[in-house]
This record gives structure tokens, sequence and C-alpha cells, in this order.
């Protein structure tokens, strides 16, 4: 059985998450729906998620062409995908954002590469950053090589296809809000799964962007820890120590400069964080190995 036929044996489904989106849901919906339509005999399914929209959304989705599902109100990016893979009846799954930065085409790059990769990820061609949003990306990129060795061209992408597997397994350690995508490159990079990236035009979003950056990636980051806590223990405490030594030898430059009370006050203030975070760390990972052992292993 070839590759193409094994795909279409399997099928996708396409999950897209919308939440005031009404005036690119409908067009959305239409081209990712001519894209899958063209692959004869490929099994497929569009779900639209409303994230609680308060303008017509939902009513714009065109209820032939898509699967719609609403919550109540809003609750954020991730749980709204979490929704939709949960929902979704195929192991292939796509996700594209509802705001016309990503082009539904990009789905013909992705599908023949799904039975060889875990994930396929369009990696953004970004033109236009502000100095923080760079910095913020490189220290993800600079986060994700260091605790998974994978380098990643754009880990937080909002269009990718993987396989449902990777949610069943980590799904509950995923961002509930905008850091979905993060964490699910990261997930997938921690446990060795193969991942692609396709580079792909990012185009300009209709309606306004509800992200905040300096929020979601601090959000972001005290995931990155958490996961890696459970993965990378090891790392965890050799960067610790790693700052504590630094720290210790930061402080011994300036004692010079201080008495001998206020450079033993730092001294101590220093190391009972230090061991304040670290006793932090131990109890997360007993307290995910509790959770591990009262729900059992995931089959």
């Amino acid at each position: 059985m070839n590759r193409k036929t094994e795909i279409e044996k399997r099928g996708i489904s396409i999950v897209i998450p919308a939440y005031n989106e009404e005036h690119s849901i409908a067009g959305t919906v239409e081209k990712t729906h001519a894209v899958l339509s063209s692959y004869a005999g490929l099994p497929f399914e569009i779900i639209v998620v409303d994230d609680g929209s308060s303008d017509n959304t939902a009513a714009n989705a065109p209820k032939e062409k898509c699967i719609l599902y609403q919550h109540p109100k809003n609750y954020g990016y991730g749980r709204t995908l979490l929704l939709g893979v949960g929902k979704a009846q195929y192991p292939f799954i796509g996700i594209i954002d509802a705001d016309n930065t990503y082009e539904p085409e990009i789905f013909r790059q992705m599908i023949p590469l799904m039975d060889i990769y875990d994930m396929v990820i369009g990696a953004r061609q970004i033109k236009e950053q502000t100095a923080v949003v760079k910095v913020l990306r490189r220290l993800l990129k600079f986060l994700l090589y260091f605790f998974c060795e994978h380098v990643s061209i754009d880990p937080n992408s909002g269009i990718r296809i993987f396989k449902k597997a990777l949610v069943e397994q980590g799904g509950h350690l995923f961002s509930k809000g905008f850091s979905f995508s993060t964490s699910l490159t990261f997930f997938a990079a921690l446990n060795h799964r193969f991942i692609e990236y396709i580079p792909i035009e990012y185009g300009e979003r209709t309606g306004v962007s509800k992200v905040k950056h300096l929020r979601d990636s601090i959000r972001t980051f005290i995931l990155i820890v958490s996961m890696s806590l459970i993965y990378r223990p090891v790392k965890c405490f050799s960067s610790l120590l790693f700052v504590f030594v630094a720290g210790l030898a930061a402080l011994a430059s300036f004692k010079r400069n201080l008495s001998r009370e206020t450079f033993l006050g730092f001294i101590f203030s220093f190391g009972v964080g230090v061991l304040t975070l670290a006793v932090a760390f131990l109890a997360f990972i007993q307290g995910k190995m509790y959770e591990h052992t009262i729900s059992g292993p995931k089959t």
C-alpha cells in the first residue's frame, strides 16, 4: 500500500478555532473544503469550534461544509482546539486559524508528508516584528533546543497537521490558551517525534488580534518548565544549580563593596530562593507522579 493510499484510508479532521471571526470564517471553511475535496477518496471533516463569539461567527459558518460546536462563553484557544480534537473521528488532525493569516492551500503540501512525520508545521516567513517579539521568539527557540535538542523554525505556528495520538497522550499538559501550539511542538520534541517544517507566507489578519505577547510568553515559559520537569528533570536541576553557582560568583564579586552583614544577608536570601524553587520542582514532579498513579497509564 503506497503512502497516498494509506493516508486516504485513514482520513483527516481539520479543526478551526474561531472567536469573533464573522468576516473570515466562511472563506476559511470554504477554501479548506475545496482543498480537501480535491483529494479523491480522502475521508475528511471540518470542525469549527466557536469559542463564545459575541458576533455572527457561528451564523456565518457554512453548515453544509463543516460541523459546528459552540462554547457558551470564551474559554481560550487551547481549550477550543482540545474540544475539536476530542470530537474528531480521524487519526490525522489539521488546525488552521480563521483570521485569514494562513492559506488553506498549504494543506496540499502537508497531507502527503503525514505518513512520514508525526507533525508537519507551516513555518511562517514573518517580515515585520517588534524587538520584544523577536527576543521572545529567540528565547523560545533556545529553550526548545536546550531541553529537546530540536531546532525549530517556528514553534508556535497556527497551521499544522499532526497525529491525534499526540494530543491523546499529552493533551492534559498542553496550554488551554494561546500557547497550545507551542506546547504541542514542545511535547512532540520532548518525546522524540518526527517534526517537519514547510516555509509558508503569513498574511495580514482579518479583525483584531487576541494575543498578548508578554502575558502569553510568561505562560509559555511556565508550561515549558513544567513539561521539562517531567521529561528532562536532570536538565532542570542542572540549570538551577548553574544559576545558584553563577549567583554566588556574582555576589562574591561585590563582596568588597558590601558590609559583612549585608553580604551574608544576600547570600542567605539567594540560597533560600533557590532552595524554595528546588522544593517546588520536587513537589511538582511528585504531584504528577501521584496523578499518573491515580489515573493509571494511558493506552
